[in-house]
């Protein structure tokens, strides 16, 4: 859900904007509750202002004691003259050109599908849809959370809201992206939230996937199956509120993860990592967004072909390996990778050598050039010693040097 779908939202403008309670019960019972409803039913404003003069201005409502909406004919309507220059009629107005305003730009970032740079239009789940989005899916199943710990962060929201909309990238999103709303206040109040975030593999060393944007530090060790649970339990909560996949299908996946990561091993054997179960997470989700993003299907439905195939191929990861077989959660680099691995270092390395070079060549100090002799005219050091008489020379020679120039302009002739 967005701001122009919130319900919540659009009250909240109405009681800013001051409309009268019988004029927005009249639009609630019109089925007009949203930024959305108001700017696509009228899509000029000429549209709303036919819509004023020949309903609103004629009727109003109220709830009664059960809290059902009850339209009645107003005793004395106005005249459309009286009625269009009054305060309840500029109020309306008021929350039609800000409900037209939200639902054009919620429309231009659907279709352009651009989030995440500052100077783009951004689909960001406030704190109000969050609260709205919880109420919901609270009543369709999902179990409420406890604290903030138990809640998806408003980034995590946004997140998963932007790579699922019409339009959008429908890619895996790496575990740690997923952060509540606790840790995501934390973040804030230091300055460090992030523009974007990068997957972490830990096998002894750490392992990142480059990413040109800042990374995220989620102070969770995933490594540790109890942090693991929590942050897939946000994942599944975040789901559900966004109707991307109801809670319980969540909960049957990290369960699935977790009973494999738990087992116990034959002798010789050993259990699954959890690089190899992220690996299988990723290659589940790739597969079914390949459809989804074309609009086949739903992310549930395929998630759930899954976990009522337990043969497929893609749970190969998850099976007890030979003790002695390495991390199959870790990328390797293949033969092409190595090459070009090879090439960069080369390269890398001829590039220190020259500027080194450079380095080398602006630290060696120039040569001082001598100073040029006025007695023979050349650079050297010591000077000659200068004659006696001889600046008083060089004096009349420019003195006769000057006077014949002067001649020879005063007499072009010679």
């Amino acid at each position: 859900m967005s701001q122009a779908k919130s319900q919540t939202a659009f009250g909240q403008a109405a009681v800013s904007f001051e409309v009268h309670e019988g004029d927005y019960l009249l639009l609630l019972s019109e089925k007009i509750a949203t930024f959305e409803a108001v700017g696509f039913r009228f899509p000029k404003e000429s549209d709303f202002e036919e819509y004023l003069r020949r309903f609103v201005r004629l009727k109003t409502a109220f709830r009664d004691e059960r809290g059902d909406i009850v339209v009645y004919d107003r005793p004395a309507p106005e005249s459309w003259d009286e009625y269009k220059c009054s305060e309840d009629c500029g109020c309306l107005r008021k929350l039609y050109g800000l409900s037209a305003q939200i639902a054009k730009k919620e429309l231009e970032a659907l279709a352009s599908g651009h989030t995440g740079a500052d100077d783009e239009v951004k689909l960001k789940v406030n704190q109000t849809v969050s609260q709205e989005l919880e109420e919901k899916a609270v009543k369709s199943g999902m179990q409420p959370p406890l604290s903030d710990q138990e809640r998806p962060s408003l980034y995590t929201l946004s997140k998963v809201k932007h790579n699922f909309a019409p339009g959008g990238p429908h890619v895996h999103l790496p575990w740690e992206a997923y952060i509540d709303a606790d840790f995501e206040g934390r973040l804030t109040r230091a300055g460090k939230m992030p523009k974007d975030i990068r997957e972490v593999v830990v096998s002894g060393s750490i392992v990142t996937v480059k990413h040109d944007d800042k990374a995220i530090e989620t102070g969770a060790d995933l490594s540790d199956l109890q942090s693991l649970r929590e942050v897939l339990d946000i994942r599944a909560r975040a789901f559900h509120m966004l109707g991307v996949m109801a809670y319980p299908v969540s909960r049957s996946l990290t369960d699935k993860y977790f009973s494999r990561l738990r087992e116990v091993p034959p002798e010789g054997m050993r259990r699954p990592t959890v690089n190899e179960a992220r690996k299988t997470d990723r290659l589940i989700f790739q597969e079914v967004l390949k459809w989804t993003s074309k609009g086949k299907g739903s992310v549930e439905d395929g998630v759930n072909y899954y976990l009522n195939n337990m043969e497929h191929n893609v749970w190969k990861n998850l099976m007890p390996q030979v003790s002695s077989l390495p991390d199959q959660g870790i990328d390797r680099p293949t033969g092409r990778d190595k090459g070009k691995e090879a090439a960069a270092a080369s390269g890398s390395k001829k590039d220190d050598a020259d500027e080194k070079a450079r380095d080398r060549s602006r630290d060696r100090a120039p040569p001082e050039k001598k100073k040029v002799c006025i007695v023979c005219r050349k650079r050297h050091e010591p000077l000659c010693k200068i004659p006696e008489g001889f600046r008083r020379e060089q004096r009349q020679k420019q003195r006769e040097a000057k006077a014949a120039k002067e001649k020879s302009k005063a007499d072009p002739k010679k």
